[in-house]
């Protein structure tokens, strides 16, 4: 089994999410590892669930950390990706032995104006660029955008994420793929994916 395009599942902090996710052949499952935020997967919670998982790659994700502490936690945590949504901190964070990933949040016109900028300071150091959306109305302007991107840096859709436009997403050549964000667990072991499920059932190769 396999997925139609490429999908990295963010903020994953319980092993029912991930082992579903990993089980549905995602490509990277991505943890919050900036200590004192909201959802942060502290190293032992990590350990517990990734001993469970095989055939996926983890990321760990970041805002506003400094290089010093997403240095550490590439100690700390047996990670591939490093996800970071600073552009100017790239540059430092190049010699690592991880891929790099930059998030891009618009949340307002200006940044979408500022798009071909970062991704131009961006593009010799990562191996994907997230764009996510925080206005619904943007995301025609952001289509056109992106699809003027060059299609040798993979270019990975966030928002406005739905059953009905991911085969379209998946099948098209503006996007190299999707991220989806995984959700608490009601309690352990019982969960409601959600989004999460009804998508990636789409997605599966026939």
């Amino acid at each position: 089994m396999s997925l139609k395009t490429f999908v990295k599942i963010g903020k994953i902090n319980n092993l029912s999410d991930a082992r579903y996710c990993a089980g549905m052949m995602v490509d990277i499952l991505g943890f919050n590892l900036e200590e004192g935020t909201n959802g942060y997967v502290n190293p032992k919670m990590f350990k517990e669930i990734s001993d469970w998982l095989a055939g996926v790659d983890f990321c760990g994700e970041f805002a506003n950390a400094q290089p010093a502490e997403i240095k550490l936690a590439t100690i700390n945590y047996n990670i591939q990706f490093v996800e970071v949504q600073d552009v100017a901190i790239l540059e430092e964070l190049s010699d690592l032995d991880v891929k790099l990933i930059l998030k891009y949040t618009i949340e307002e016109a200006a940044d979408l104006d500022q798009l071909n900028a970062h991704i131009e300071l961006a593009q010799d150091f990562v191996e994907h660029v997230i764009i996510y959306n925080t206005k619904p109305e943007l995301s025609n302007d952001i289509q056109k955008k992106a699809a003027t991107l060059s299609e040798e840096l993979s270019i990975i859709r966030g928002y406005d994420l739905s059953v009905a436009n991911a085969p379209e997403i998946a099948n098209g050549n503006t996007f190299s793929g999707i991220e989806l964000e995984g959700s608490p667990e009601d309690r352990p072991g019982f969960k409601d994916y959600g989004m999460v499920m009804d998508i990636l059932e789409v997605l599966e190769e026939d």
